[in-house]
């Protein structure tokens, strides 16, 4: 099988590298001719058989500081071409750029956890709770983008391949034959970063169904506060009503006009003692029964 019209590096590609001239933010990893295009937040970088140019947003000086120290760990491995160790810098970068933006995240977000299920539940406190599923949500994305960027490359033979920049420039005669390259040495490269990141993205799922998890247990605690709140609006309703009852005969007894029981001896005790106890027995019954129908627990 031969590699046919291998593509040079247009404008385009560059203009892709930048998130104002991209349909979308997705990591990618793109191989042209004597070249590789790295786009990954934060990083963006074009590397050359014997250069790499690396883009790093501003105020990512801590970013830029590991990416020099793994390029000089790289750079005393002659044995390997110059584009395998910058792709290496480059994917242990982000490893450890990935790892210590979740080693950040995660004590916070677990105190805060924490403190959500040990404290009451404040208006303040949920909407910290949605914050950090925001931010986790967009951190997982961030790393599983890169995975994904990763197994795409590990798929495409041709593109590993043409990963061999310092090769295919001494042996131009490759390009017709690619497939005689043994790409078995930037697999392995690529594989153990790939594990890497893979890891931080468990890491991150797990934190993710953490916060699920609390999330569903304040829903539940709400829940049984609304419902308890429900309960007792219900038993007041019932003793509002037996009150009512109350009312009506009070009323009714106590009308300007003359039935002949106003001058009856006990009728007023009678009807006092008969309306409390009517009111009792209708508060009761009421509560009795909306308990045996399970509307108000225990």
């Amino acid at each position: 099988m031969y590699a046919v019209g291998v593509q040079r590096v247009h404008s385009r590609d560059i203009r892709k590298m930048e998130n104002a001239f991209s349909v979308t933010n997705e990591p990618r990893i793109v191989t042209r001719k004597q070249a590789i295009l790295i786009s990954a937040d934060p990083l963006r970088a074009i590397v050359l058989r014997d250069v790499c140019l690396v883009y790093v947003p501003d105020g990512a000086d801590t970013l830029l500081s590991v990416l020099k120290a793994k390029f000089a760990e790289t750079a005393r491995d002659d044995d390997a071409p110059f584009e395998f160790r910058a792709l290496e810098a480059l994917l242990a970068t982000l490893s450890r750029y990935f790892q210590s933006q979740f080693d950040q995240l995660s004590p916070v977000v677990v105190g805060a956890l924490d403190g959500l299920m040990q404290g009451g539940l404040k208006a303040r406190e949920l909407e910290k709770l949605r914050e950090f599923k925001n931010t986790i949500n967009e951190f997982e994305a961030q790393v599983d983008g890169v995975r994904r960027a990763l197994m795409v490359l590990l798929d495409n033979e041709e593109d590993l391949r043409l990963l061999y920049l310092t090769r295919l420039y001494d042996e131009l005669n490759l390009l017709s034959d690619l497939w005689s390259i043994d790409s078995e040495e930037i697999e392995v490269l690529i594989e153990n970063y790939l594990q890497d990141i893979f890891s931080t993205r468990t890491k991150a799922e797990l934190m993710q169904h953490r916060i699920s998890n609390t999330e569903s247990l304040v829903m539940m605690q709400l829940d049984s506060m609304r419902n308890y709140l429900l309960g007792v609006d219900l038993i007041f309703s019932i003793v509002v009503i037996s009150l009512s009852v109350g009312t009506f005969i009070a009323g009714v007894f106590g009308m300007n006009l003359h039935s002949g029981l106003e001058t009856a001896d006990g009728w007023f005790m009678g009807v006092v003692l008969l309306t409390v106890a009517l009111f009792l027995v209708m508060t009761i019954v009421g509560i009795l029964y909306f308990k045996s129908k399970g509307v108000l627990l225990q």
